[in-house]
């Protein structure tokens, strides 16, 4: 898919805080811990690095500042969405906290995520986004598939029943590179192939 990647030394909390903004999906495999006395420093953990404005560790609390109006919001780690209970607001997670910052639906975790597993559901999860099903369909899916595919010693729920959609489950349109998309490529044949004609009744016609 199309997108912007940052990875080892690039996946700092400053890259992370100057782009979030701009992009209708964000996708964060990293390490989370939740603070269950105080959940607005719960946080995520980014790489480290010699910044000497952010310390790459991404509260809660920070969230709140933060302008994220994603269609989707996807936190691969640790326990993104769990918390403290707090009465009228709910969980208190670091799911909770962007949806202050204006992201529509999240897709989060009650619990450790395997490193083996959740690369595997991700994958099957944004190939059924792709094919046009609704988040929680498209999650929903996923799993099976997963169930249906893994080893049989990491198809216990451990592994895969984590996850959970929080939010508008709406469909979302992915846009995918230009050699992938097979409509473009049908449309492009059919023009040629209409402008091949054009050609050759011209020529003919001129012939006559």
């Amino acid at each position: 898919m199309n997108g912007q990647y940052y990875y080892g030394i690039d996946a700092i909390e400053t890259n992370f805080k100057e782009n979030a903004g701009q992009y209708s999906i964000l996708h964060l495999a990293l390490h989370g811990k939740v603070d269950h006395n105080k959940p607005e420093n719960s946080k995520l953990y980014f790489t480290k690095s010699n910044d000497t404005l952010e310390d790459n560790l991404l509260y809660s609390h920070e969230l709140f500042a933060l302008d994220i109006p994603a269609d989707l919001t996807v936190l691969s780690a640790c326990n993104t969405g769990t918390g403290q209970i707090a009465n009228g607001e709910g969980i208190m997670s670091l799911g909770t906290a962007f949806q202050y910052a204006g992201t529509k639906s999240l897709l989060l975790s009650s619990w450790e995520v395997s490193d083996r597993a959740a690369p595997e559901l991700m994958k099957y999860f944004y190939s059924n986004l792709e094919k046009g099903m609704s988040k929680d369909r498209a999650l929903q899916q996923a799993k099976l598939k997963y169930i249906n595919t893994a080893d049989i010693f990491y198809t216990n729920p451990f592994y895969w029943g984590s996850f959970y959609l929080l939010g508008n489950s709406d469909p979302i349109v992915i846009d995918t590179p230009f050699v992938m998309n097979s409509l473009y490529w049908t449309l492009l044949i059919s023009i040629i192939l209409c402008l091949l004609l054009v050609v050759f009744y011209y020529i003919k016609k001129n012939r006559v």
